[in-house]
This record gives structure tokens, sequence and C-alpha cells, in this order.
């Protein structure tokens, strides 16, 4: 699986994207929408994480909305962050308004590895 990391500095992600490369999938990153759209017109990306919000309107959610394609984004709180699926929304289960970075790593392994990344 191709992941795509919407975010201002690699920096930051590290530990995620070493976790998601380890599972075999390969990641890309952009930090604006021209970069954005010219990754998902190359290659088939199946999973996208962002550290911007991806709301309903909003054009990164028109950017990136894909059948087949599982949107994630998430918020700073105090030293971690929380996660929210933008797209789609019920793809686990009940909504879930907020997920935890422990939660968010278990939901990260079942994506990639029912995707045989």
């Amino acid at each position: 699986m191709n992941v795509l990391f919407v975010t201002e500095s690699k920096r930051g992600c590290w530990q995620l994207v070493g976790r998601i490369e380890a599972l075999g999938c390969r990641c890309w990153f952009a930090s604006d929408p021209k970069e954005i759209r010219r990754i998902i017109e190359f290659c088939d990306i199946g999973l996208v994480l962002s550290t911007r919000p991806i709301t309903e309107g909003s054009q990164l959610m028109s950017l990136l909305k894909a059948p087949k394609r599982t949107v994630f984004y998430s918020f700073p709180v105090e030293d971690s962050c929380l996660w929210f699926q933008a797209v789609p929304t019920e793809a686990h289960g009940p909504h879930v308004s907020a997920i935890r970075p422990s939660e968010f790593m278990s939901i990260l392994d079942n994506l990639c590895t029912s995707s045989r990344c």
C-alpha cells in the first residue's frame, strides 16, 4: 500500500513512518495541494495521514476523497495527538470522534496487513 503523509515536516512523523515501512508500505510526503495532486496522480494511494484537518467541504477533502482510500488527520494534544478519520467515516465500526495513539496504531496495523502492503 502507498501511504501519503500530508505534513509540513517529515521530522514529526519518523516513528509512524518507521512502523508503516516495517509493514512493507511505501511512504510519500506532500505539504501543499500541488504536491498532493502530483503524488495521487502518479501512484495509487490507499492511506492518507495528515497533520492538517481534513473536514467536509475543505479543499483537502475534495482532493483526497476517493474510493478505496482511507484518510486520517491528527490534532496535537499536550505531548501527543488525537486522530480523526475523515474518509470513510464508518470504516471501523461505530463512528468514533477521536482515536487515541495506541488505538490508532492498531487500526493502522490492521489496514496495512489487510491491504498486504
